[in-house]
């Protein structure tokens, strides 16, 4: 059973170059014409030489390039394969601004996902090497949405004669249990604060309320209002004209030409052949490429169970540096570091190190998380605050910052995001699955001995009376009058202007700047740029941390649990590691019998990039 809370099924945003070209159709050379242009080998023949440097974008890259493996992958050899760092392959494309060579060519064919602030900060290095006189061409075949947005940044674009482009406006997805769950015997006994906390609708009605649908359709307007925006600014296109090509969804490449969304079609031969198009006759005598793969090497089962086993420390800052500490995936609590989440102990630490760390001169927290533990949120906050005391801090905001990941940030210290963030979502909640009608069906019965109906609340049979629900909601506007405090006091907003804006609601970044969540748009450059002027620091290295743990380290983790014993904390954090949905987490804790008043800060599931 998809036991999703909430999925958004959203296109990636198209990203133009800031200098806007000119795409007159009669300029554009038809199919047939392509045929005769120079191939690669014609055009080394010509006279004038060039460097034409080769990106090809192709895997997922995350902000933090944290633990991934494909299993079939290392079964044949392969071994492990992880995400790519995005700041390393985006530093790799602002260096093209200071190489020698006019002419960088974008093979935009193989499959690669960015999320949408990413993007935003990829729009920013391109302007800066397009501005340095370089022509940036991309080459398409089948293209969707974040494909062609990449080449949108680009002069000119060349796209396969039998390609394709998806350019579809921005949607969500919610799926609904209830009556599925009706069926199963199952109810959800909820609580909590603000009507627009989303998260719980999927358990508790057949259909999305109205007020939650009219909030959520607002915010998708904002989304796709500056996918359009880009859009039109960076085709020469209308708003309006570019919202009329997104109805229309689908394209063929002579579609596209028509419609301006492309400049030239070429034969489908591969990206070589469209570089000799784009060429136009002009040698290239070198072809540096970008986020080149090494070498597969053969597998060799003890060298890497020793690999998998070796010890690995993070190294110390020790120059003068501004560090990004990523906050990355769902906050948990514990004591020990589980790749995806934000523990709440480990996170401490580190923190803690940033403040006796005299290398360390400002601290940006990249927030990239839908939320989780209350308290561990309030464990990491207060660390934060401790860590603001001593050193600049700026807050920057990836793809997602909300509920849990927006708490974190009340700092009282400068926040930045992108138009594409999802922030906000400032609301409680908590719930407690009760199997009994399933138990009876199957003839398991349950039978609890206790001093008082409290102790009973945890039952797994029953659900909460009308006074353990009451005792629970009022745990929940605590945590939820604690949460709106510190928004308040970190804002400097009354808190009855938080609450306004609060209740579960979620906003884009622009939302959030008008509705004063936020300070500006901007991207994490921006706020290295801040620490370092309010630090009056120019000479510094940029480190992130923590450093990623790969698969091997995860999995070596997991093989010591086995080997020294399963207890129930092991076995708690080796659950929760798992990459299970936020309900299905909701249902094993209660399974474990953890704390009858357990809460979270946590947002529906985040937008997924595609």
């Amino acid at each position: 059973m998809n036991a999703r809370l909430l999925r958004l099924l959203v296109p990636a945003l198209a990203i133009a170059g800031f200098a806007a070209p000119s795409h007159a159709q009669q300029d554009a050379p038809t199919a047939e014409a392509t045929d005769s242009a120079p191939s690669p080998a014609e055009a080394s023949k010509a006279d004038d030489p060039t460097i034409v440097y080769t990106v090809d974008l192709r895997g997922t890259y995350m902000d933090l390039a944290e633990a991934g493996g494909d299993l079939t992958s290392l079964l044949m050899g392969g071994g492990p394969s992880k995400p790519k760092s995005f700041y390393d392959m985006l530093g790799q494309i602002e260096s093209l601004a200071k190489k020698d060579g006019d002419r960088v060519m974008f093979d935009l064919t193989n499959d690669f996902t960015l999320d949408l602030p990413q993007l935003a900060e990829l729009e920013r290095a391109m302007r800066t090497v397009r501005k340095s006189g370089k022509k940036c061409i991309a080459y398409l075949e089948n293209a969707g949405p974040t494909e062609y947005q990449v080449a949108a940044l680009c002069d000119e674009i060349l796209m396969a004669d039998l390609g394709t482009i998806d350019l579809p406006s921005i949607a969500m997805s919610v799926t609904f249990m209830k009556d599925a769950l009706d069926l199963l015997g199952v109810k959800f006994d909820v609580v909590r604060c603000g009507d627009f906390k989303g998260a719980v609708e999927p358990y508790v009605l057949s259909s999305m309320s109205k007020h939650l649908r009219d909030h959520y359709s607002r915010m998708l307007e904002h989304l796709n209002h500056d996918v359009a925006r880009r859009i039109a600014t960076h085709r020469d296109l209308g708003t309006a004209r570019v919202r009329e090509l997104q109805a229309q969804r689908m394209f063929s490449a002579r579609q596209a030409l028509e419609a301006g969304l492309i400049d030239r079609i070429v034969p489908w031969r591969g990206a070589d052949h469209a570089l000799g198009v784009a060429l136009d006759g002009a040698k290239f005598v070198e072809r540096p490429g970008l986020q080149k793969e090494s070498k597969r090497k053969n597998f060799n089962p003890m060298a890497f169970l020793s690999q998998m086993f070796k010890q690995t420390e993070e190294a110390e800052v020790e120059d003068d540096s501004i560090v990004v500490l990523h906050l990355s995936g769902q906050i948990v609590d514990g004591s020990k570091a589980v790749p995806g989440s934000i523990v709440s102990g480990p996170t401490v630490q580190s923190i803690q190190k940033l403040i006796d760390n005299d290398a360390v001169k400002g601290v940006v927290v990249r927030v990239n998380s839908p939320g989780g533990s209350a308290t561990a949120s309030e464990a990491i906050l207060l660390a934060l605050q401790d860590l603001s005391a001593k050193k600049p801090v700026v807050v920057s905001m990836g793809r997602l910052a909300a509920s849990g990941g927006y708490y974190v940030t009340c700092l009282g210290r400068p926040i930045l995001a992108e138009a594409g963030t999802i922030t906000g979502s400032i609301g409680v909640f908590g719930m407690k699955p009760a199997f009994g009608a399933l138990m009876r069906r199957i003839g398991v019965h349950e039978e609890m001995i206790a001093l008082d109906e409290a102790a009973k609340m945890m039952s797994m049979s029953e659900n909460w009376s009308d006074e353990q629900k009451a005792l629970v909601q009022n745990h929940v506007d605590e945590i939820y009058d604690v949460f709106v405090g510190h928004v308040a006091q970190s804002r400097g907003m009354p808190a009855n202007d938080v609450l306004k804006i609060a209740g579960g609601r979620v906003w884009s970044g622009e939302q959030a700047v008008a509705n004063g969540l936020v300070d500006k748009i901007g991207g994490l450059e921006d706020a290295i740029g801040m620490i370092a002027k309010e630090a009056g620091i120019e000479d510094y290295e940029v480190e992130h941390r923590p450093s990623p743990r790969n698969f091997m380290d995860a999995f070596a983790e997991e093989l010591m649990n086995v080997r020294i014993g399963l207890d129930d904390s092991i076995e708690r954090a080796a659950i929760k590691r798992l990459n299970l949905d936020s309900a299905l987490r909701i249902v094993l804790d209660a399974l474990q019998n953890e704390q009858p008043t357990r809460v979270w800060a946590l947002m529906p599931e985040p937008l997924t990039i595609r």
